[in-house]
């Protein structure tokens, strides 16, 4: 089972809430938020409470929480609801991502992925990578850049974010541009 676990990395919204599927917003404490891939849960805490609730993938749109986004998608017309990481959307496209670990307990690879999808949710560009120290993982690292560039060049502030984890990259075989991910921000660039 893997769970991931986040604290709040800045509060560029005002409060952290879950928009549910009939539209309902549910807020909820910014520095407790779990998600269960496998089980596809996500779990919370009420602003006044220390119990931990729980909603499933499929009973709600989206998740502000602190300064990022946790949304499900149905890929390539899938069945299988699966949670992402909003990094950007334009009126045009969306940019998410996720990351698995591996089976084996004792291994600290982690595996990433990252789509590009168009206004209709279909996957117009993917990249898949991992954090191990080689030089094909370092080589498939450094196309991630140039493909977000690509996609987003017109949105400044994403650009300047992935930018600064950029920059040193290749000095650390392409393993700072992780940090971009493992610390997700949602940045909205609607022109």
């Amino acid at each position: 089972m893997l769970f991931l676990s986040m604290n709040a990395f800045s509060m560029p919204f005002s409060e952290s809430f879950i928009l549910t599927n009939d539209g309902s917003k549910i807020n909820i404490k910014t520095n407790f938020f779990r998600i269960d891939n496998a089980e596809k849960i996500v779990f919370y805490k009420l602003p006044n409470s220390d119990a931990e609730s729980r909603i499933k993938f499929k009973d709600f749109d989206y998740i502000h929480i602190g300064s990022s986004k946790f949304k499900t998608y149905k890929l390539n017309n899938s069945k299988e609801i699966v949670g992402y990481f909003v990094l950007s959307e334009t009126t045009s496209k969306t940019l998410i991502f996720t990351t698995k670990t591996d089976e084996d307990e004792e291994s600290t690879k982690v595996n990433y992925a990252f789509y590009i999808l168009d206004s209709n949710n279909n996957i117009i560009d993917s990249l898949q990578f991992d954090n191990i120290k080689s030089l094909k993982s370092s080589n498939i690292r450094g196309d991630i850049y140039s493909k977000i560039q690509f996609y987003f060049s017109d949105c400044d502030m994403l650009m300047k974010r992935i930018d600064s984890y950029d920059n040193l990259s290749a000095k650390d075989q392409n393993l700072g541009i992780l940090d971009f991910f493992n610390s997700p921000v949602y940045t909205e660039c609607h022109k």
